[in-house]
């Protein structure tokens, strides 16, 4: 029998945790996909120096005990990939992203935060995750 599993994405924290909080709906590289549908956003466990994430934790009134690592955080629908080059996103948006010239916006919609993070073990670009870690995962309501 074949083993199901969903795509998913590793994104270092706090990036990670504002996605599923809604409060970021492009995730920015300098890759593009053909990819559309569910993804599953999960927070690297790897820690970023607090110098680092100090600014986007205020500005999204975070602290660090708010943070997660190495968990599944939420589920989000990957909508659509926009060169960022003419890219118009509001102000708010932009604090979380580098949407300068030749990267690519992720838009994401219907985001659904989880309400236990399953740990998982991440990887870099687009990975699979078993449907068995993930069969059993309650969300919130979408935001």
């Amino acid at each position: 029998m074949r083993e199901m599993s969903m795509k998913a994405i590793s994104l270092y924290e706090p990036w990670a945790t504002l996605v599923a909080l809604g409060l970021k709906r492009y995730e920015t590289r300098y890759w593009k996909i053909f990819y559309r549908g569910p993804l599953l956003i999960c927070a690297s466990k790897n820690k970023l120096p607090f110098i680092e994430i100090a600014s986007l934790l205020y500005a999204a009134k975070l602290t660090t005990e708010d943070l997660q690592y190495g968990k599944i955080l939420a589920v989000v629908d990957l909508v659509e990939i926009f060169p960022t080059n003419n890219l118009i996103v509001p102000d708010s948006e932009r604090k979380w992203g580098d949407f300068t010239w030749g990267r690519y916006a992720w838009q994401f919609t219907n985001i659904r935060r989880l309400v236990n993070p399953p740990v998982v073990r991440g990887r870099q670009g687009l990975f699979n995750v078993p449907d068995d870690l993930i069969k059993n995962i309650e969300m919130y309501e979408s935001i």
